[in-house]
């Protein structure tokens, strides 16, 4: 045995060493760069997915500002119309209710926690505003379906867009338990669209601010103020 290990050329058996060696640490190097490369793709995915969820958020909460503004524009032109018509009357009589109202607004778990991960004082604030939006409509809603329902009661002799309506007492006793609580929507529709327009704009900025930052996010915001 050691005779044949005498007979081996030891520089060749250093060469299949260093060679070993050689391939052995190519191949780790090799392994490293693919555990890193692959890495950096889950990482790159999971940006893109981020992403993705704050670009859904962000053009949810232009939705809920654009209703707000439309409805509150809506409520300040109805009751500019009754102005300049002379119209006397209740606050229910100035306010013609929307036609089509604009759809529901739903955040995603998804996209609060992405919120949540980013900014918590953002999503204390902004958690709720899916359901405040949704009650605002669902009050606009109410109102067009209250007003309906007493209006068809009634024919009305029409001058222009304005009706006039002989009442009796017994009209008029049938009458005005409604129109008090219709007066008491109208009151909130205008409270609740003057203020839910110009908190959620705010939310509105910080939130643009922030997927800017966070996600290099490229729209600008322009707002259109109604008159």
């Amino acid at each position: 045995m050691i005779e044949f290990l005498k007979s081996i050329p030891w520089s060749n058996v250093a060469g299949i060493i260093f060679g070993a060696t050689i391939s052995a640490i190519v191949g780790y190097l090799l392994q490293r760069n693919s555990f890193a490369e692959a890495r950096r793709q889950k990482e790159h995915d999971r940006f893109e997915v981020r992403k993705a969820q704050a670009y859904s958020l962000f053009f949810k909460i232009i939705r809920v500002q654009s209703t707000t503004v439309q409805l509150a524009k809506a409520v300040a032109e109805s009751l500019a119309k009754a102005e300049a018509d002379g119209l006397q009357g209740m606050l229910w009589q100035k306010i013609m209710p929307m036609g089509n109202m604009p759809p529901r607004v739903k955040f995603t778990s998804d996209e609060m926690a992405l919120l949540l991960s980013l900014d918590s004082q953002l999503f204390n604030d902004l958690g709720p505003y899916d359901d405040i939006h949704n009650s605002l409509l669902d009050i606009f809603e109410l109102y067009g379906n209250h007003r309906h329902s007493l209006t068809e009661k009634f024919g009305a002799k029409m001058t222009g867009s304005v009706g006039i309506t002989g009442l009796t007492q017994a009209d008029a006793d049938w009458l005005a338990p409604r129109a008090h609580i219709l007066n008491g929507l109208a009151e909130t529709m205008i409270q609740r669209a003057e203020h839910d327009s110009g908190e959620s704009k705010a939310l509105l900025l910080r939130m643009h601010a922030l997927f800017v930052r966070e996600f290099k996010m490229n729209p600008r915001l322009d707002f259109q103020e109604p008159t």
